[in-house]
């Protein structure tokens, strides 16, 4: 409906979405104004939230609620009482209905009576009863139409431009119902889409899951057996002579050096490398470990959690439990040759270390074992990270820890059916005292 008119003595002006009663002018957001139309449209008939809504909103989805606002926002501009209505009455359970009179103007009526043909035909319903045209009727007479002279009077009379002062304006917004109030259809999406994301969540979720229990990263394939038990890891490490003196140096005078008793127990700075290169991988991790000399350290110690052994010919420790391995550390008497001994080859000439190359020139070849397996006698993991000269177990830490030597052992446990226990011999180049990289020589698996 296009053109003007008054609901009791309302003028409705759907053009321009006002309504105004004398000096009074309120402004309706267009959906509203929809709605007050549709049910001048059918004054006196009862009209179902469904069919209003399917009416206004025929391309959106929203709930009665939004309806609700716009029937309340209509009440508020006539000033109409839900629970002694005037204007619009709701019908329980049915919908909503105009009781207030509709005055329509010719052009209007036409229009109406058009519009309610064009619905009775798109809905197959009858036509509307007698008393929908006694509404229209009581407007105008269709069938004895006033005489233009009463027209113009009637407009004299009623024409606010001649007559009254300028309206004040009133602007009435319908509260947008997505802030306010939620749509059931909406809130039902809403939900099906948290729903959807839940479930997308937990598929990739179990994907990874699944991805990293059977594609372990490198790092996983060999510190799993480490990473997976609750207790602290254990660093047995090499320590060296035992002092029992300390010099320190006076605050107040830096250069001057004073000797106090104390016992103290040295560390191979070779070996805190190698030391300080894992233990912050596995801190990386989330795993927690603690340090203890191999002198001090006990088979309690060991039974307690996985234990990490740094160092060869200065750490006890690492001696028995290799020995009983395929790949072992031997010296001769003299102690100028050290090796790597293969258990299960006799005549493998091993691999060696000249002390006396070595100490000479500081340029030689090194050599190391990398192992992994369940201790019989403690029934936990343990990790050898041990070189035959300083230079090989700076290879061996950085072996374990680099993610393409990693990848390399992976792809060696994966050809060994990823068997739990394995020993790894490697070597590496020195150069004036400082390793190069680390390589595999030799490998076992069991």
């Amino acid at each position: 409906m296009q053109g003007d008119f008054f609901i009791n003595d309302w003028l409705v002006q759907p053009q321009i979405n006002t309504v105004e009663k004398g000096a009074r002018r309120c402004h309706l957001e267009p959906k509203v104004m929809q709605v007050l139309v549709h049910l001048a449209l059918h004054p006196g008939d009862v009209l179902s939230k469904e069919r209003l809504i399917d009416a206004i909103w025929r391309d959106i989805f929203v709930g009665d609620d939004v309806l609700v606002r716009c029937i309340s926002e209509i009440r508020y501009v006539f000033g109409d009482d839900a629970r002694s209505p005037s204007v619009i009455q709701t019908i329980p359970k049915a919908g909503y209905r105009l009781i207030a009179s509709v005055t329509m103007e010719i052009a209007t009526a036409a229009e109406l009576r058009t519009t309610s043909d064009i619905a009775i035909r798109s809905s197959g319903t009858h036509p509307a009863p007698e008393k929908h045209r006694d509404s229209i009727a009581n407007a105008v007479d269709l069938d004895d139409p006033p005489r233009l002279g009463d027209l113009d009077a009637a407009q004299t009379a009623e024409d606010p431009l001649t007559v009254e002062p300028a309206p004040e304006v009133y602007t009435v917004h319908a509260r947008d119902e997505a802030s306010n109030h939620t749509d059931p259809p909406r809130r039902h999406r809403r939900i099906l889409w948290l729903l959807l994301t839940a479930a997308l969540a937990l598929v990739a979720w179990g994907g990874t899951w699944y991805w990293r229990a059977f594609h372990p990263t490198p790092f996983n394939v060999f510190w799993a057996p480490v990473l997976e038990t609750p207790e602290p890891a254990l660093f047995c490490i090499a320590d060296q002579n035992q002092y029992s003196f300390i010099t320190l140096r006076d605050a107040a005078e830096p250069s001057k050096r004073v000797v106090l008793k104390d016992n103290l127990s040295a560390v191979v700075i070779d070996d805190l490398d190698t030391i300080v290169r894992v233990a912050a991988t596995l801190h990386a991790h989330g795993k927690q470990y603690q340090l203890k000399g191999e002198e001090a350290t006990t088979l309690s110690d060991l039974r307690n959690g996985p234990t990490i052994f740094i160092g060869a010919f200065d750490n006890t420790w690492t001696l028995r439990l290799t020995k009983s391995l395929r790949y072992h550390f031997a010296n001769n008497a003299d102690m100028t040759q050290f090796r790597i001994v293969d258990g299960n080859d006799p005549s493998h000439p091993g691999w060696v270390v000249d002390r006396t190359q070595q100490m000479a020139t500081n340029n030689y070849l090194d050599y190391g074992i990398v192992a992994r397996f369940t201790d019989a006698n403690t029934g936990k993991p343990s990790i050898i990270v041990a070189g035959i000269g300083r230079g090989g177990t700076i290879a061996a830490g950085e072996f374990l820890t680099n993610p393409d030597n990693l990848a390399q052992l992976r792809r060696a446990i994966e050809s060994a059916d990823s068997k739990k226990n394995l020993e790894l011999v490697l070597s590496t180049q020195i150069i004036d005292g400082q390793p190069g990289t680390p390589k595999m020589e030799a490998s076992y698996f069991w």
